[in-house]
């Protein structure tokens, strides 16, 4: 079976669309907090996203959202709204109990309280996906687009903003601007693309997501628009090439993705490499 048959089945195709779009919100999201030095944000809040998942599983909601998204936002406003506020407890430590917090009484509430049989599959499908990829409907096509078109809004309007912020808080507070107020904002934005992300494509792809095409971008632009632009194009294009790839040679769609991501960092490290050495 080749490419253009594959494109006809509506499961593949909802598939594309959904990776694609998730990935251009996961990667825009991605840069301004990889260059906060928040990289490691996007794992330890998916882990806190699984948490909520688990919660969902044990109480069997219809809609897992409702609790996964409120707990992901909460913990992203506490760690990066507030992070710097609280002297007694460092950054990278407090993300550090978050994240192995997180995992481990999302996986002790499954083991412990869920009335289902496949406790282990549950798992697989929250962490690395699974399947969910592959078995996705209209509605989730819907909400991944709904999700993009906030996420370009929001940078669209709040650009120069969340480009201040990234860079220098103290002089936008000096000249009388409020950077936390942005923080917040980002805040809130991050949690919402990582909880719905988590959601359709599971924790590792999320926190992959965020973190590759980002640092990808910074290794071939300087310019804060190009690292974007750059950071969505791979991203959307790596999701694309990991589907196809991982439908045609029967692999698993989520880790492919990642690993088109990966294959595109090393090849621009090593390019930047050769570059700088000639």
């Amino acid at each position: 079976m080749n490419t253009l048959e594959l494109l006809r089945f509506p499961f593949v195709q909802y598939a594309i669309i959904v990776s694609v779009l998730l990935g251009i919100s996961a990667a825009l999201i991605g840069v301004p907090l990889v260059l906060k030095r928040y990289s490691f944000m996007g794992f330890g809040l998916s882990n806190v996203a699984f948490m909520g998942m688990a919660f969902a599983i044990v109480i069997d909601a219809t809609n897992s959202l409702l609790i996964v998204m409120p707990l992901t936002v909460a913990a992203t406003i506490l760690l990066v709204g507030f992070g710097k506020r609280f002297k007694k407890v460092s950054g990278d430590a407090s993300l550090a109990m978050i994240t192995v917090g997180s995992l481990a009484i999302g996986h002790f509430a499954i083991n412990t309280f869920s009335m289902r049989g496949n406790i282990t599959a549950d798992v697989s499908e929250t962490l690395f996906g699974g399947m969910r990829l592959l078995t996705l409907r209209m509605p989730d096509v819907w909400q991944a687009a709904g999700l993009t078109v906030l996420v370009l809004a929001f940078f669209a309007f709040f650009y120069h903003r969340i480009f201040a912020v990234t860079f220098d808080a103290d002089y936008m507070q000096a000249t009388g601007q409020r950077p936390i107020m942005y923080d917040l904002l980002l805040s809130v934005i991050t949690g919402v693309v990582i909880a719905m992300s988590m959601d359709l494509l599971g924790s590792l792809l999320t926190a992959s997501l965020i973190i590759f095409p980002a640092m990808s971008a910074m290794r071939l632009f300087k310019a804060y628009k190009a690292v974007m632009v750059f950071a969505a194009v791979s991203a959307a294009a790596c999701s694309l090439l990991g589907i196809l790839v991982s439908i045609l040679l029967e692999l698993p769609a989520t880790t492919t993705i990642i690993l088109a991501n990966i294959v595109l960092f090393v090849a621009i490290f090593v390019v930047d490499f050769i570059r700088k050495m000639i």
